[in-house]
């Protein structure tokens, strides 16, 4: 079987929306230690992965030119 003739290029990472965050100030946030801090940061670093991966073309999306029968 041969290749595919035709590949689409790999779409660029969706670049996050201004309003998919929103303005937290930082006199609310309660005082953290490093450690809080930096679980936290993992944490929304953990959840804006996700998020990119949730974003992302299927691969029905990203093969539309080969034929799927």
């Amino acid at each position: 079987m041969s290749k595919p003739r035709f590949r689409l290029p790999t779409p660029p990472a969706p670049a996050p929306s201004l309003e998919a965050f929103m303005l937290f100030p930082l006199a609310a946030v309660a005082p953290q230690s490093p450690e809080q801090a930096a679980a936290q940061r993992a944490l929304y670093e953990w959840a804006f992965a996700e998020a990119q991966a949730v974003v992302r073309p299927s691969i029905l999306e990203r093969d539309l030119l080969s034929v799927w029968n």
